[in-house]
Parts: C-alpha cells; sequence; structure tokens
C-alpha cells in the first residue's frame, strides 16, 4: 500500500475504529424479580463497556451477560428457577424510557438520541439501562440475538448491493467460508476480517483527486475536475445506498403536524427560530427514515459530483436546486461528526458508510 492509499483510507479507519462508552444499570424491577431487591451488590450496580459505533447491540449482549449478570447471580446466591434463567434473547435496552431499536448501529442510535451531539456535548459514558425482562415486542423486534442480527444484517448488505449494482450478485456470490469471515469481523469488530471480504463487495473506485480524504472540506465545484472524470470507471457504482433520519415535528411539539421537521426548515422562512431539540428528548418512534437511490452525478451532468446537500434534496422531494434554507437551518450527523453539506455523496460512500454499506444520516435543526 503506498502513501496515498494509506492516505485515503486514513479517514475509512478512524470511522471503523470509533468507539462509544456505555454505562449499564439494570432496571429496579428486574433488579427486584431476580434479587429481591432494586439494589445490587457491590461491585455489580453498574457496567462499563466499550462498544463499536458500526456494531449492533445484540452482538454485546452475550459479553454483557458472562460479564456482569452471570457472576452477579452467582455471587448473590440468587436461586432461580432453570425456566426463568436469562437468555441472551431476553436481553434488551433503554434510553431515557425509550427502547432502543437493536437491528439500527450503535453509533446512528446515539446520533438519533443524544439530542446535543451536534453541538459537540456528548453525553459520555452513554446512560443506558438494561431489561432482561418483558421485552416490548410492540415497539422493538423480538427475539433479538447474534444469528437473527446477523441474518438481518446480510439483508441490508444485499439491499446496498442491489442499490450500488442493480443486482445482488457480488453478494450472493461470496463463498460460504467469505460470508462466516465477513459476519465475524463485524461480530467482533475485526478490521482486518471484515475488509477482506468488503473489498469484494464494494472495490475500491480508482484514486483520483475526487476521492482525497480531504475532499469534505472543498466545494463542490472542486470535484468537477478531470479527477472526477477519470474515476468514472467501471467499478463506479449505479447509486449510492443512502438513509436519512430525520423527527417529524410532532415529536417535538405536540401541536405541530406530524411532519419532518427539515420539510419546515428547508422553506425559505426557516424554522422560525425555534429549537425544540435542545430541551426535550428526541423520540425514536418519532423518526422520519428516508431512503431513494441517489446517483454520483448531479442531475443532467456527466461530471459534477451530487453532494450531500442534493441527496438531501433528492430523499425528501425539494424541487427547487437552488433552496437551500435547510444548510443553515439543520446539520447532518453521522458517526458522530457534522458531516459538511457540500461533501461529495461519492466521498462520503467510500470513507463514511456504517458496517451495512449505507450512509446513515441524522438531520437536526441548529
Amino acid at each position: 500500500m503506498d502513501y496515498r492509499e494509506a492516505e485515503q483510507r486514513a479517514p475509512l479507519k478512524r470511522v471503523w475504529k470509533g468507539m462509544i462508552p456505555i454505562e449499564l444499570q439494570l432496571a429496579a424491577s428486574d433488579a427486584i424479580e431476580l434479587l429481591a431487591s432494586a439494589v445490587l451488590p457491590e461491585p455489580f450496580q453498574t457496567f462499563y463497556m466499550l462498544v463499536p459505533r458500526v456494531g449492533y447491540l445484540p452482538f454485546i449482549s452475550g459479553k454483557i451477560k458472562e460479564r456482569w449478570l452471570d457472576p452477579m447471580l452467582a455471587l448473590s446466591g440468587s436461586r432461580i428457577p432453570s425456566e426463568q434463567q436469562i437468555k441472551e434473547t431476553d436481553i434488551w435496552f433503554e434510553y431515557k424510557g425509550q427502547a432502543l431499536k437493536w437491528h439500527y448501529p450503535i453509533g446512528l442510535l446515539y446520533d438519533m438520541l443524544v439530542s446535543d451531539v451536534h453541538r459537540g456535548d456528548a453525553e459520555l459514558p452513554w446512560s443506558l439501562t438494561l431489561h432482561v425482562r418483558k421485552l416490548p415486542t410492540a415497539k422493538i423486534i423480538a427475539q433479538p440475538n447474534g444469528q437473527l442480527m446477523r441474518d438481518m444484517f446480510m439483508a441490508m448488505i444485499k439491499e446496498a448491493d442491489f442499490i450500488r449494482n442493480g443486482s445482488t450478485k457480488r453478494v450472493m456470490d461470496l463463498a460460504k467460508s467469505d460470508q462466516m469471515q465477513f459476519l465475524d469481523g463485524l461480530e467482533t469488530h475485526s478490521y482486518e476480517k471484515y475488509f477482506a471480504i468488503h473489498s469484494i463487495i464494494v472495490p475500491p473506485t480508482p484514486l483520483s483527486p475526487a476521492a482525497d480524504s480531504r475532499a469534505p472540506v472543498l466545494s463542490s465545484a472542486s470535484s468537477t475536475s478531470s479527477g472526477g472524470q477519470k474515476a468514472r470507471g467501471s467499478m463506479q457504482p449505479k447509486a449510492i445506498p443512502v438513509r436519512f433520519y430525520m423527527l417529524t415535528a410532532g415529536s417535538l411539539d405536540d401541536g405541530a403536524k406530524d411532519t419532518p421537521t427539515s420539510g419546515a426548515a428547508s422553506t425559505a422562512g426557516g424554522n422560525g427560530g425555534s429549537n425544540p431539540g435542545a430541551t426535550k428528548q428526541a423520540d425514536i418512534m418519532q423518526f422520519h427514515v428516508s431512503q431513494v437511490p441517489i446517483p454520483l452525478y448531479r442531475e443532467g451532468s456527466s461530471s459534477e459530483m451530487a453532494t450531500l446537500a442534493d441527496a438531501f434534496k433528492l430523499c425528501y422531494g425539494i424541487a427547487d436546486q437552488t433552496n437551500d434554507a435547510f444548510i443553515t437551518n439543520c446539520a447532518c450527523i453521522s458517526h458522530g461528526v457534522c458531516v459538511p453539506w457540500e461533501s461529495p455523496i461519492s466521498w462520503l460512500a467510500e470513507h463514511f458508510f456504517y458496517a451495512d454499506c449505507f450512509l446513515h444520516m441524522v438531520v437536526v435543526s441548529v
């Protein structure tokens, strides 16, 4: 690997290695049922853990059970009937009264729910409540476990492959051993294992100025150089898998219409000077998710790279290409970073994707 290739991969590696420290406390109702007391014995009151942003909650449940719950029950002398023993499929997580969608990447959950992350005011460690009883199946998918998570993850990979290439051939052609290595790399957070297979599913595009790691700080016009043309080869995807997540207005203002908050922010009137996200807790059930395949190039152009702002307009049907009011009214968060609206979507697709090969973008009012 030469110096330039190493420089290009540096942002990707930093994204992959992103971690969130979490602080876990057992729900009082579960503690009473297990130990006949809401107060846990020393030193089990709180459990701390570093978790990967690109990972998933079911992949850490086994470690939590093995390193915290099982020793706690063993040392407490609590006798629980075999049919009531804690199983990994019983474990679920809550943040400020909200059950966490365990099939979402952990970093995405954090960016959606920690309201001040875009201001640099991170909540660290991230304080979560652990439950081992009464999984709320009306709010989250039942039976969370590692194998089901693997199956759902592969379904997302196939969807991303179809968006990029018009078929799922790259994924379907993987040998069984390659699929296992790919999933093992995800579950164990192994960069080497995961990217050895990822490079087969998503071959790197030719190195060019448009792919330079400094691209997001450039204006979109800067990415229309001859380098952008050079990168347009057989390895270029048909489209980029992108999902935007935005709170509906009604989730932060009980009297507001149930529409995406950015719908108002994207109009010339702006957001009226209000900033509800700073004072009220985001409700994960009220996020509007929008997804459409995003082309590499702007409409009507064969050389001008599409930007994150272009992708947002396409997802939310903003027909007026000169309407950029949302740029001043909203921020776009991914991997805990405020992503510039002028970032080329092609650069983000190569460096800022989650493990499922999607770009997951959380849009918040500022």
